[in-house]
């Protein structure tokens, strides 16, 4: 009898299909929010970017297959609800960019802004984190022929090894763990050049606030400075004649010191190798060591001032220690850092960083052969 009654059961709910699932058109897959200061008196307002599978069904002509829901409300998570007022469940899992309004996050702490979103089991941490001084919502309404603006964001964050001005990316768990520790960073920051989307330089974060922003002259700067750098190409101008030099490879060390009198000195060294693969000066002579060894004589000199300039800015300008200086010193002194973290900003700033650049030149295009690293 009970065996007649389990197979009754298996039955049951083998024709009875999944209990739980939901029909595909009534799903809005999230790829893209955007946050900003709220309208009408509200604190927030949430854009968010969603699939519409109707639109993929549909012909070529359809060519954005996404909308834009917007919510106003005082709390994030208070605007999912509200959300579903006027649409179905907003699903996040395959949620790919934030995109952060600087003002919000100039007059708002950043953690209590992203405070639902690390709560939630449902957000990946592993999302694409952006800021800009422009209205975030409206970004998202920029299509590139067809693509999402979210999706655009998402691809142009792969370019790092084709420009050396571009920040690294920045994940929701990365700025979580930077807060939790209480150290300034910074996010690569999203403007709008003739109606396309650009990465344009980097948006500074310091005690949870937005402070300001640094060029894509400066990221290059900061590439240098950390080693983050991928590749790409540094541009610069010797006897009238303009240079390009492409990095192939670059390897970086930084040695952590302390004085008696507890100043931190850090040595900065980075090894370039790359092409001249570019050059405007009408003596050019690819092919005489003499001239090469001039270039990289070029080449490196200009590339310590402009870091020093950018190290300069941020010791005393800025006064924001964004490129991770604080691992070096928790790593080479422990006991002393854990004193130093919450005025690490201010020991920063005091502290002695010297840098030190090598440039090899190991090809010149189809002029002649590559030389061996």
């Amino acid at each position: 009898m009970k065996k007649k009654a389990a197979c009754a059961l298996l039955t049951l709910v083998l024709l009875s299909g999944c209990w739980d699932s939901t029909n595909i058109e009534e799903l809005n897959m999230a790829i893209g929010f955007a946050v900003d200061k709220g309208d009408q008196g509200h604190k927030l307002k949430l854009s968010m970017q969603v699939l519409v599978p109707q639109k993929i069904d549909q012909e070529a002509s359809v060519k954005d297959p996404t909308k834009i829901i917007e919510t106003n409300g005082d709390s994030v998570h208070q605007i999912f609800r509200t959300t579903a007022l006027k649409s179905h469940r907003i699903f996040a899992q395959q949620l790919r960019v934030y995109l952060f309004s600087e003002e919000l996050i100039n007059e708002n702490n950043f953690d209590l802004v992203i405070n639902q979103f690390i709560r939630d089991n449902e957000t990946r941490r592993g999302s694409l984190v952006f800021m800009t001084s422009e209205k975030p919502g409206d970004m998202l309404k920029i299509n590139d022929d067809g693509q999402p603006a979210s999706s655009t964001l998402y691809d142009l964050s792969e370019n790092r090894k084709s420009t050396i001005r571009m920040f690294k990316t920045v994940s929701l768990g990365d700025i979580s763990s930077a807060m939790q520790n209480n150290v300034s960073f910074a996010v690569p920051k999203v403007s709008v050049d003739q109606g396309k989307l650009i990465l344009d330089g980097a948006s500074i974060i310091k005690n949870r606030r937005f402070l300001t922003n640094i060029s894509p002259l400066a990221v290059q700067s900061y590439n240098l400075l950390t080693g983050d750098g991928k590749g790409g190409v540094i541009e610069f101008k010797y006897d009238h004649s303009i240079y390009s030099f492409e990095i192939f490879k670059m390897k970086h060390h930084i040695k952590t010191h302390k004085s008696a009198s507890g100043r931190y000195q850090f040595d900065v060294s980075v090894t370039l190798d790359g092409r001249l693969s570019e050059d405007w000066n009408e003596r050019e002579n690819a092919f005489n060591e003499k001239y090469l060894r001039e270039i990289e004589g070029v080449v490196k000199r200009r590339l310590e001032s402009n870091v020093k300039d950018f190290i300069e800015e941020l010791q005393h300008e800025i006064k924001a220690d964004i490129c991770g200086f604080y691992q070096k010193a928790s790593i080479a002194y422990p006991k002393d850092f854990r004193k130093e973290a919450k005025h690490w900003d201010e020991i920063f700033s005091e502290s002695d960083i010297h840098y030190k650049a090598k440039v090899k030149i190991r090809d010149f295009g189809t002029k002649g052969a590559t030389q061996s690293l």
